[in-house]
């Protein structure tokens, strides 16, 4: 089945196909095994005899929402069977108040800087979802301009220090020159800050080349060299934010891994940052939690896996992106709950507020 055809809404399950279907969600869920019609019967809330619950499985079947495996008399979900779950079955997820304290906790711990926040963030991510949790670190084109510094190092040599609202700090060596004081660089670094705080690396980028081509005659020799400064400081600020990977060994236990094949393919994907990062970046652009099954992952490295993500934002943009990965076959109720809360923590310590108390 397309899953395309399951978002579009283009067919619908009655009553007892629903339940049918649902009951064998949850049973392969918790067992990774093939589900039977026993097991089927067990799990619903209402009175079917087997020969109907077969008739019923074998229809699902026909529609491309359960498939048989060769070696089973049972049946398991395709990928048109999470999708139809995830967009029309699925309960509105929310996180156990137990789960949301820790988690509050262990990254209010890790606040004070920002490398140990989301490598901390991607170890509450695979910790309480028993997969891979991924953070994508805040890109430098994204970077909201908080304050500038330059700091000289040696003769002729200089660090720009350039520290975002979203905790991010980027220092680049640059040449100076002779005939400038630690005091000059103070007032280079102050005027900066006071000129661009709030611009993203690109907008502060496009306006000092723009001032220095329109307003040069206008600008005194220190102001001058600071916007020389400045351009150097952000020039090439399109790279990709650091990315942190924890619980891949998670996925070993998980049967739809059994295969070496499948596991050095998958291995292969998390371990290569370039197409993690692209991967991840495309989740930027849209809003709230996003949810990927199988094929409909750009990696096809990636294509018995599920992945779920949200951005998280400093300053109402969004600059990253937290993640997990794991098997088709995942709570997604939970993942999702999860997820989301890792993204609005991350944006209110970002953003400069404490995390909400938990609620009841």
């Amino acid at each position: 089945m397309d899953n395309k055809n399951v978002r579009r809404g283009q067919f619908d399950l009655n009553l007892r196909e629903t339940e049918i279907l649902r009951s064998v969600l949850k049973a392969h869920v918790l067992s990774g095994e093939p589900v039977g019609s026993r097991t089927v019967s067990k799990g619903l809330r209402m009175d079917l005899s087997p020969a109907t619950i077969r008739s019923i499985m074998s229809d699902l079947e026909d529609r491309g929402l359960l498939c048989q495996p060769h070696t089973s008399a049972g049946r398991v979900p395709t990928e048109g069977a999470y999708r139809f779950y995830v967009d029309r079955l699925m309960r509105p997820p929310r996180l156990q108040r137990s789960r949301v304290e820790i988690i509050d906790a262990a990254l209010h711990d890790h606040q004070g800087e920002i490398t140990d926040l989301l490598e901390e963030a991607s170890r509450q991510l695979s910790r309480f979802s028993g997969n891979v949790g991924i953070v994508l670190a805040p890109e430098l084109n994204r970077i909201v301009v908080e304050k500038m510094e330059f700091v000289r190092v040696a003769a002729g040599r200089v660090v720009a220090i350039l520290v975002g609202r979203s905790g991010v700090v980027h220092n680049r060596l640059l040449e100076l020159g002779g005939g400038w004081s630690q005091a000059d660089l103070d007032q280079m670094g102050a005027y900066l800050s006071e000129q661009f705080s709030g611009c993203t690396l690109p907008e502060m980028h496009h306006e000092v080349q723009r001032r220095l081509r329109e307003d040069r005659a206008s600008l005194d020799r220190l102001k001058r060299k600071s916007m020389q400064l400045g351009e150097k400081a952000v020039e090439g600020g399109e790279g990709s934010g650091a990315i942190f990977v924890d619980g891949t060994s998670n996925l070993l236990d998980s049967p739809e891994f059994a295969d070496v094949r499948k596991m050095k393919s998958l291995f292969k994907a998390l371990d290569e940052k370039k197409r993690l990062v692209d991967l991840l970046g495309n989740v930027l652009d849209g809003e709230g939690v996003q949810v990927t099954i199988g094929r409909e992952n750009n990696l096809a490295d990636l294509k018995d896996c599920a992945l779920v993500a949200s951005p998280y934002q400093s300053g109402n943009r969004a600059v990253g992106t937290v993640g997990i990965v794991g098997p088709t076959r995942m709570e997604y109720v939970q993942v999702i709950a999860l997820v989301d809360h890792l993204a609005r923590v991350l944006t209110r310590f970002l953003s400069g507020d404490e995390p909400e108390a938990a609620s009841t």
